[in-house]
């Protein structure tokens, strides 16, 4: 028997955060984040991270104390023998997935993919609930269809050549040769959008075509959370300012001192545009503008990828969730998670 995992996605400023967490009260569960910038270490304010609101000793649920709390797993060797995954607890509910490297280290989905499936695993075996939360639908689809996540070897010659071009010509090039995968694909990151190319023009294929789908592992219930458009982006301009207010220019300036601008994680939205800010090319407001922009385009990204799976139950508000009949034969602990 297939474990259960109860899947929470839509968009930016969607609130799914607080419905993961009346969720995870509601069933006995623990929280994996799905964010690919939540794991990133000292990128809190822009990312909008959960903030803990105890310390409680988790050891009666099964969960290791923080002195002992280590992850080992295959795609860490040769980069780290171990990082520490300390949960988060906010309103009683134990959070993962945050916090889990450097922003100079590289985290892909594979990785992610590796960690929410031992995560799930454990989270199952103490007889908890794993509930799924985040907008990052690559990782989404990866963890839910096991995606087989063989990559294509980098040809150092033609990324060497692509990095040397604008950005903007290579966008143009991808979308000629993935229009679907150019929808959903951070146009802006110019890494992620040199990758997609480089894989396009070695293998003849589309970039979005190459993932291929393996036996499920678990059954999952998805929720998806839907709001109308104009609520979703006065919400999400809310959301800036208030990131603003609380700090994001220091925030981003802590990190570029350390890291700098260039590295992967510091090309997330809102941390490349106050980096355009502190390196004079544009002044706080036109970098908050152009954050809220971004933030508005990418939310419709989340929604075009999401929108492609019909096993998605879109609700309009959280008391519309219904998780019975999925949850009225809970699965045992001892269920195979392999």
């Amino acid at each position: 028997m297939r474990p259960k995992i109860i899947l929470i996605v839509g968009p930016t400023a969607s609130g799914k955060t607080g419905l993961g967490i009346e969720i995870a009260k509601r069933v006995g569960g623990e929280v994996v984040s799905v964010d690919s910038r939540q794991v990133y270490r000292g990128m809190d304010i822009g990312t909008a991270k959960v903030s803990p609101t105890t310390t409680d000793d988790l050891s009666f649920r099964g969960v290791q104390p923080p002195s002992l709390q280590r992850t080992r797993l295959p795609f860490l060797q040769g980069r780290k023998e171990a990082y520490r995954d300390l949960p988060l607890v906010v309103d009683g509910v134990v959070h993962w997935g945050i916090d889990l490297a450097d922003p100079d280290e590289e985290f892909t989905v594979a990785d992610f993919k590796a960690y929410a499936e031992q995560k799930i695993k454990e989270i199952v075996r103490r007889g908890q609930v794993p509930i799924l939360v985040g907008g990052t639908g690559l990782w989404v689809s990866a963890l839910i269809d096991n995606f087989d996540l063989t990559e294509t070897a980098s040809d150092p010659a033609l990324r060497a050549e692509l990095e040397a071009r604008p950005l903007g010509d290579l966008f143009a090039q991808y979308k000629r040769l993935d229009p679907e995968g150019a929808e959903v694909i951070d146009r802006e990151n110019k890494r992620r959008v040199v990758r997609a190319l480089e894989v396009c023009l070695l293998t003849g294929k589309p970039f979005s075509t190459q993932q291929t789908r393996g036996e499920p592992k678990y059954e999952v219930l998805q929720i998806g959370l839907r709001v109308p458009r104009e609520v979703l982006n006065e919400r999400i301009n809310a959301r800036v300012d208030e990131m603003i207010a609380r700090g994001l220019v220091d925030e981003v300036r802590t990190l570029r001192a350390r890291y700098g601008c260039d590295v992967d994680a510091m090309t997330g939205i809102g941390y490349r545009q106050v980096c355009a800010f502190l390196d004079g090319k544009c002044s706080l407001e036109e970098a908050v503008e152009e954050t809220k922009k971004a933030t508005r385009h990418y939310a419709k990204r989340q929604m075009t990828w999401f929108k492609r799976d019909p096993r998605i139950q879109w609700v309009d508000r959280p008391e519309e969730v219904k998780l019975f009949p999925f949850m009225s034969l809970p699965v045992s602990p001892t269920a195979d998670c392999a």
